[in-house]
């Protein structure tokens, strides 16, 4: 079974090639997909979309998933404020509960784009560790200039593998996740058109293992979205 290790739903998108195929998947989403701010009602869209997605595009594809996130209430922007060796634990049981073998672990690549996403990589390498399975990790999407917004999609500081994949299958695939997702259609606007980029003309690659330490630049941090020193202090705990 390949197993997605995800912060977000509809961080599946940086994944696509690996999905389209008939092997058996798991995704687990580690955040319930809106910050703390958000209402019910913003959290209850948010949540059936994603169920909406699973249903339309992913169980065809002999995909399951576990909303892990959801059912422990743990904010978008603040997984790393959960991160312990007690969560790798408790995710490793939720794995074995499967009955499956994992043959494989995906997830995005610690790089500084997003603190969850960040996060998610550190929790996955332990789970890699404790499985002794093969750990993908994909860059979503870092700051490429320093001293102001910029970010670049799909393309790894250190790049490690290249992938190849049938464009034609992926590409309808991608743009009907963005229309499934429709919350997200202002991180579409701009996210969006570069992920299609990738997807039509350049190489896919993953990343190689970056070490979890201050990273400069800091997409997230540039934008005031947490503080590095904080996120580090979590994700060198587990």
């Amino acid at each position: 079974m390949k197993v997605f290790i995800l912060a977000h739903q509809d961080d599946e998108i940086f994944f696509l090639p690996h999905i389209l195929g008939s092997e058996k998947k798991l995704f687990i989403y580690l955040t319930n997909g809106v910050p703390r701010s958000a209402t019910l009602k913003e959290l209850n869209e948010r949540t059936l979309e994603a169920k909406l997605v699973f249903q339309n595009l992913m169980a065809s594809r002999n995909s399951f998933v576990v909303w892990w996130g959801l059912e422990n209430s743990i904010s978008d922007g603040e997984l790393h404020k959960h991160l312990g060796k007690d969560l790798v634990i408790r995710l490793s049981e939720v794995l074995l509960q499967q009955g499956v073998q994992v043959s494989k672990l995906f997830t995005t690549s610690f790089e500084g784009a997003h603190q969850d996403h960040d996060s998610a990589a550190a929790i996955a390498r332990k789970l890699a560790e404790s499985f002794q399975v093969e750990l993908v990790e994909m860059s979503s999407y870092p700051q490429r200039f320093p001293n102001f917004y910029s970010f670049r999609v799909l393309k790894p500081e250190s790049p490690r593998e290249v992938f190849k994949f049938n464009r034609l299958e992926v590409l309808p695939f991608a743009f009907k996740l963005m229309i499934l997702y429709r919350t997200q259609s202002i991180t579409w606007f701009g996210l969006g058109t570069s992920i299609l980029g990738v997807y039509a003309f350049r190489k896919y690659r993953s990343s190689n293992p970056l070490q979890i330490q201050i990273l400069n630049p800091c997409l997230y941090e540039f934008r005031g979205r947490a503080k590095q020193s904080d996120v580090l202090h979590y994700l060198l705990k587990i």
